[in-house]
């Protein structure tokens, strides 16, 4: 299943990211300041990226256990997979734009589509 390595990749990338911002942090006037919108939007998408690189992971050790048809694990893998890369793009998005808000209902309904079947998965 492609989310395990997908998972490590988004941990790695959570670290990079991590990296970039280390470098950077100690200027009091980066991202306009601590407390400043794109700054915590950026902090917000480094969360994300270590987070469902994670639930990517751990989704891909239990699949096995789930009672699922195959067309539905395969849904809620990729449903974890995208819910993954677009929640950091939404908050780096965000970052940059700071408008169109609405932009967090994809990832949000991709992460809560993941979520539905494993549960049901589990369930049955």
């Amino acid at each position: 299943m492609a989310n395990e390595l997908f998972g490590w990749i988004w941990v790695f990338a959570a670290l990079v990211l991590g990296l970039v911002m280390g470098l950077k942090f100690q200027r009091e006037d980066w991202l306009g300041g601590y407390g400043s919108f794109p700054r915590r939007m950026v902090r917000l998408a480094h969360v994300a990226l270590a987070a469902l690189g994670m639930l990517n992971i751990l989704f891909a050790q239990g699949a096995a256990s789930l009672r699922l048809d195959a067309s539905l694990l395969r849904a809620a893998s990729i449903s974890f997979i995208a819910a993954a890369v677009l929640m950091p793009a939404a908050c780096l998005w965000l970052a940059a734009r700071r408008r169109y808000f609405g932009v967090f209902a994809l990832p949000i309904a991709c992460l809560a589509a993941g979520l539905i079947l494993t549960i049901g998965g589990l369930l049955r």
